[in-house]
C-alpha cells in the first residue's frame, strides 16, 4: 500500500503543477475527485465518520472515526481509492481536489507518509524533515480544518 501511496502523491502533485491559478480546484471535490468520490457511494457514510487534524511537531496527524455500521463501506471506498492511485501509477490521468493535489505535493517534496487502519476507521500521519516542509504540512491540516468547518455549516443549512 505504500507504493502506491507514494506513487499517488507523486503524481498527484505533477497535476498539481499543471494547474492555473484560475483553475484551482475544490479543497475537497466528493464529486469530481477521482479520490474523494468513492467516500460518498454509501450516500449516508460521510454523515457517520469524523475528520480531525492535528498539527504535530514535525507535520500533521489525521484521525478517521467512523461509525460501526458504516465500517464496511469505508473499508471499500479506502480499497477504491487504492484502485484509482494504480491507475495513476499505471499512467492513467485522474482528477483530483485541491486537497489531494496537496498531499501528493509534500510527498513530492519528500514528506513521510504513514496510513494505518484501526478499529474504527483509520490514522495518517504526513510528517516533514524541514521547517520549511513542517510548515506547509501545518498549512494543510489548517486548511483542511477550515473546510471541514464550511462543509459541516453548509450541511446544517439544508
Amino acid at each position: 500500500m505504500r507504493k502506491v501511496a507514494v506513487c499517488i502523491m507523486v503524481l498527484a502533485f505533477m497535476c498539481c503543477a499543471n494547474v492555473t491559478a484560475g483553475d484551482e480546484p475544490a479543497w475537497f471535490d466528493m464529486e469530481k475527485c477521482g479520490f474523494c468520490k468513492h467516500l460518498t457511494e454509501d450516500a449516508d457514510m460521510l454523515d457517520h465518520c469524523t475528520w480531525e487534524h492535528h498539527k504535530i511537531d514535525n507535520g500533521m496527524l489525521s484521525v478517521t472515526t467512523v461509525e460501526k455500521e458504516y465500517l464496511p463501506s469505508y473499508r471499500t471506498a479506502m480499497v477504491k481509492m487504492q484502485e484509482t492511485g494504480k491507475k495513476m501509477e499505471a499512467g492513467e490521468m485522474v482528477p483530483m481536489c485541491g486537497m489531494c493535489m496537496s498531499m501528493g505535493g509534500m510527498m513530492a517534496k519528500g514528506a513521510k507518509f504513514d496510513f494505518v487502519e484501526s478499529k474504527v476507521g483509520a490514522v495518517l500521519i504526513l510528517t516533514g524533515g524541514t521547517p520549511e516542509l513542517v510548515a506547509e504540512i501545518h498549512g494543510i491540516s489548517d486548511k483542511n480544518n477550515k473546510e471541514l468547518k464550511k462543509m459541516e455549516a453548509a450541511s446544517k443549512h439544508e
